[in-house]
């Protein structure tokens, strides 16, 4: 078999986006002596996101931090602006799905030796 593009929706895919958004809320929520439950992050967050996204184009990091501006209202934590960048940093902790590894890895020398998208930050 012969590939010439390989492309992956990584979030929700290849990356559990859920448990990574949850975690990263409740984490930072932990410094303010909060505690936050994943099901209410996730469900605030559905609500939250597409409207933000909705909006002119902007850095994901900044769509992100939006996001982490008003679902953190819309749950009563005052979290400060100045705080707002924790969901993007927490990004290269999201867990991946426990089958994506065992499914990548017979691919990674082919994978490897393509041209790869280059993420900028």
């Amino acid at each position: 078999m012969s590939w010439s593009v390989v492309t992956f929706d990584c979030y929700g895919t290849l990356v559990d986006w859920e448990t990574g958004i949850a975690e990263a809320f409740r984490s930072e929520a932990e410094r303010d002596d909060l505690e936050l439950e994943p099901e209410a992050i996730i469900q605030a967050y559905h609500q939250v996101e597409p409207d933000v996204q909705a909006t002119q184009y902007r850095p994901y990091r900044d769509i992100l931090g939006e996001v982490a501006l008003r679902l953190a209202a819309r749950l009563g934590w005052e979290l400060p602006a100045s705080r707002t960048g924790f969901l993007a940093e927490s990004l290269p902790d999201w867990p991946v799905f426990d089958d994506t590894r065992p499914a990548l890895e017979p691919h990674q020398d082919t994978l490897r030796n393509r041209h790869p998208v280059q993420h900028r930050r």
